[in-house]
């Protein structure tokens, strides 16, 4: 979805098969998860950087989301991303 502003926002509830507390977005841009803002991890840019090592330096935290019952739970305690932004949903789109 493209939002007024011209961001591209990914909305997870596309995803049919899964409920949204197993998901995990990571992206570099935290508007791309920002309707589930509670599913997204940001990461760094990578731009044709072959000694990127960003998912490695995550890999504890993935490993720990994995035994988790609710990732968002988990990653909201964490991340503290969607009290940082405090925006609603009609205010980013």
């Amino acid at each position: 979805m493209e939002t007024q502003n011209g961001f591209f926002i990914k909305d997870l509830r596309i995803i049919q098969n899964r409920p949204l507390k197993d998901i995990i977005m990571v992206d570099n841009l935290v508007h791309s998860f920002g309707l589930q803002i509670n599913n997204g991890i940001p990461i760094l840019e990578f731009i044709n950087n072959k000694s990127d090592r960003e998912l490695q330096g995550m890999e504890k935290m993935l490993i720990e989301l994995s035994t988790k019952e609710d990732v968002r739970e988990h990653l909201e305690e964490r991340m503290r991303l969607k009290t940082m932004l405090e925006v609603s949903e009609s205010e980013f789109l």
